[in-house]
């Protein structure tokens, strides 16, 4: 981990390999809520500080948010600072409330005429797989 911010330009303190330990434990994105609580140790504002910057590094990306309610997950290595490349959807199960970076088979293309579009985000709900059976 401190590899990886060392190479987005971050400093790898304590607090923020603290917060990517979390992350990179968890099959699932995080919550906003569960971050806070598992690191209890950080104010608000430190926790909100570090979220910031590992998002603007590209190390770690919102994944959903709803109800006040962020969810983070960590980046694949084909983000940076300058953009974020994620071809995937992002799904929240309404049973469990899980949400999960979906991979898919083929990229999307999104053309809009006359619009020029960089990059795009999905969100998807429903049922997931464990929650479906």
């Amino acid at each position: 981990m401190a590899a990886l911010l060392r190479a987005r330009s971050l400093k790898a303190t304590p607090t923020r390999l603290a917060v990517l330990t979390l992350l990179s434990k968890q099959k699932h994105a995080v919550a906003h809520s569960i971050l806070q609580n598992d690191l209890e140790n950080f104010d608000r504002v430190t926790l909100y500080r570090i979220l910031q910057a590992l998002s603007e590094h590209g190390v770690i990306h919102k994944a959903f948010t709803r109800d006040n309610e962020t969810f983070y997950a960590l980046c694949s290595h084909t983000c940076s600072s300058e953009e974020h490349h994620h071809e995937h959807i992002h799904f929240k199960c309404t049973s469990c409330e899980e949400v999960s970076c979906v991979q898919i088979e083929k990229p999307i293309n999104l053309q809009i005429p006359g619009y020029s579009v960089a990059t795009f985000e999905i969100e998807a709900k429903g049922l997931c797989q464990s929650c479906n059976n």
